[in-house]
């Protein structure tokens, strides 16, 4: 897994390198926003919460690079808990847009750090990383403000073991589910 995250910076810092002087910055390109994300399971007691805050650069009406940098929390009826930092760079492709609708595709990968408790026990740093896709979808209110929500995940996601004491997963999959919708805004510069 190791060898593929490197191998996926590696092709991406060559890829930036390759036209970094062709690139020429449009302050009216940029975005800045974030989401929300929060999921309560009443059966098993469990709660997830994560506070996102985004900046990108619009390539083209089709295309787009950002990033999120923020905290996730995710707490489970056994008492078990992890609080992580985590910073996910994407690309988005948006392949469908009717008037002020747009529905896209970020692709990249995250990592995150942090800690786990588990019965009032703490925990060595707690990580986690992944690499997928992550469909949404955006409505333009106005020029410069939209709304914007990423609705599942398919790919990989890891996690070593004190994460995963505290409730991460580590697999491969898909999965459209509460857990995984999230809510945000953007204002375009």
């Amino acid at each position: 897994m190791k060898k593929l995250i490197a191998l996926a910076l590696l092709a991406v810092s060559a890829a930036g390198a390759a036209s970094a002087e062709e690139f020429t910055v449009n302050t009216n390109n940029i975005y800045v926003g974030g989401s929300v994300g929060f999921w309560r399971n009443i059966t098993e007691h469990s709660t997830q919460a994560s506070i996102m805050p985004e900046v990108g650069y619009n390539l083209s009406d089709k295309a787009a690079i950002g990033t999120t940098i923020g905290w996730e929390h995710n707490y489970s009826a056994n008492h078990t808990s992890y609080n992580m930092f985590k910073i996910a760079p994407y690309f988005r492709y948006n392949f469908f847009q009717s008037g002020k609708v747009s529905i896209f595709c970020d692709g990249g990968f995250e990592l995150g750090a942090g800690r786990t408790s588990y019965k009032g026990d703490h925990s060595d740093v707690a990580a986690t990383y992944g690499i997928g896709l992550k469909p949404g979808i955006s409505v333009a209110l106005s020029n410069h403000f939209s709304l914007v929500a990423h609705v599942g995940f398919v790919g990989y996601q890891g996690a070593n073991k004190a994460a995963r004491d505290g409730g991460a997963e580590s697999g491969w999959g898909a999965f459209f589910n509460g857990n995984n919708i999230s809510f945000g805004a953007y204002y375009t510069f």
